[in-house]
């Protein structure tokens, strides 16, 4: 009889033991889920911070969103639809990162007389060509009309920060915070928004 009493203790400390466990695996999952969908609500309610580097160059700041594969799928459709036309698997995708910019340039010349041939017949303009590192400009402009082009080059530094928890003076695996900064080098061009999005299993 004490021997069944014991196996029952056995038993019912066992039966308690997994059921704490099993019940602290689940609160620890429900509040990382609530963590990340608090996030997310940050994020998606926070403007894109803009902020200059130095005189000439502006950046872009962005918290993490984070969402799950079907998440993703159900609402950024386009982004998913645009990812299978560059014959990427949905399922490998980690990361999405977009950015919209805004190029301003100032042009100043002194136009040039020139001669340009349509036809064989010789057509007085005027002739601008200016440009730096970072853009060209040629145009030509008779009495009635004006040809040129125009060509941006640009550059895009992107750099994601992430803050992990500690725990003491050990860092953990828990990510506290993520953001996203860009910077474009060209001068004369402004990132007007930013978007960073993990993709979660």
């Amino acid at each position: 009889m004490k021997k069944k009493l014991i196996i029952s203790v056995v038993i019912l400390f066992a039966f308690m033991i997994g059921e704490i466990t099993y019940q602290n695996a689940k609160i620890k999952h429900l509040t990382g889920e609530r963590d990340k969908y608090k996030s997310n609500t940050e994020v998606l309610l926070a403007d894109c911070e803009q902020f200059q580097v130095r005189d000439s160059l502006y950046a872009a700041r962005v918290g993490s969103l984070e969402l799950t594969l079907k998440e993703f799928e159900k609402f950024r459709a386009q982004d998913a639809a645009l990812i299978k036309e560059l014959a990427g698997k949905n399922r490998d995708l980690e990361q999405l990162n977009k950015a919209q910019a805004q190029t301003i340039i100032r042009l100043q010349d002194i136009p040039r007389d020139t001669v340009i041939l349509v036809d064989s017949i010789p057509i007085r303009a005027k002739a601008v060509q200016c440009g730096d590192e970072w853009y060209d400009f040629n145009g030509v402009m008779t009495d009635d009309s004006f040809s040129g082009t125009l060509a941006n080059r640009e550059s895009l530094v992107l750099t994601e920060s992430v803050k992990y928890k500690r725990f003491l003076f050990w860092k953990t695996k828990k990510v506290l915070d993520r953001q996203l900064d860009a910077v474009s080098l060209n001068p004369h061009t402004t990132i007007t928004g930013l978007e960073h999005i993990i993709i979660d299993d």
